[in-house]
């Protein structure tokens, strides 16, 4: 039996599933500036590829497996199960229907470059993941009630696993999305700099937390890197 409650978190077999996958191939293509067609397109190959990415590993760990819903959206007036749409977001993961929400929203179609959208859509697919590795129910249990203190230190942990889960597919699938070293680095440093400014009660994360646990999933490339649960409360402040 797989592990459950605060085990799903810690001790989870997904993070003895190491080296590549088989299934780490991502024929996406890219994105054309303004296209609003261009970029669901995008995303929905950047998701199938997910899906199977993911099928490999969770397979591997004796844990199930099952896609997530993709739904496109050109407002953020969307009532999910879990609540509204999340303030400044581009898009969320809901886990009461296992939905990915995306928006197609000006902002994303103005910004044609691949690998920031492959990394947004690998953190959301990261929420997918925890919950089937049963992280997402553990962690609903943990803040139930909690003080806000805790569901801060909660929510950083959960979304800075997410950060260093998309992080590895991408490193997974880097050669087919034509993501160089440079690339990567720009990406980093920016994150550093602002990756904290839209969650203002820091509930992702400071930008060099989400930098430091990217770092670990792009250079390991496997789920491995990304226990966050056990780690200490500066590497996730």
């Amino acid at each position: 039996e797989p592990p459950s409650r605060r085990a799903a978190a810690t001790t989870s077999p997904l993070y003895r599933v190491r080296g590549v996958s088989s299934s780490s191939r991502c024929a996406a293509g890219g994105i054309q500036e303004g296209s609003a067609a261009s970029y669901r397109m995008f995303m929905t190959r950047i998701t199938r590829c997910l899906d199977r990415m993911w099928k490999a590993r969770l397979t591997a760990a004796g844990l199930p497996f099952s896609r997530p819903a993709l739904r496109f959206t050109t407002t953020t007036r969307v009532n999910s199960p879990c609540g509204r749409w999340p303030a400044k977001a581009a898009g969320f993961y809901c886990s009461t229907n296992r939905t990915i929400y995306i928006g197609v929203l000006r902002d994303a179609l103005n910004n044609p470059y691949p690998i920031n959208h492959a990394q947004f859509m690998a953190h959301e697919y990261g929420h997918h993941v925890q919950k089937l590795m049963g992280v997402m129910d553990y962690y609903g249990r943990s803040v139930w009630n909690a003080r806000l203190s805790t569901k801060l230190a909660f929510s950083r942990r959960l979304e800075l696993q997410a950060d260093c889960l998309g992080s590895a597919f991408l490193r997974q699938v880097s050669a087919d999305l034509s993501v160089e070293q440079a690339d990567w680095d720009s990406i980093i440093e920016w994150v550093t700099a602002n990756g904290h400014k839209n969650w203002v009660r820091n509930d992702h994360g400071k930008g060099r937390s989400q930098a430091y646990w990217m770092q670990r999933g792009f250079k390991v490339g496997s789920p491995s890197a990304c226990n966050t649960w056990t780690a200490s409360a500066r590497a996730v402040s």
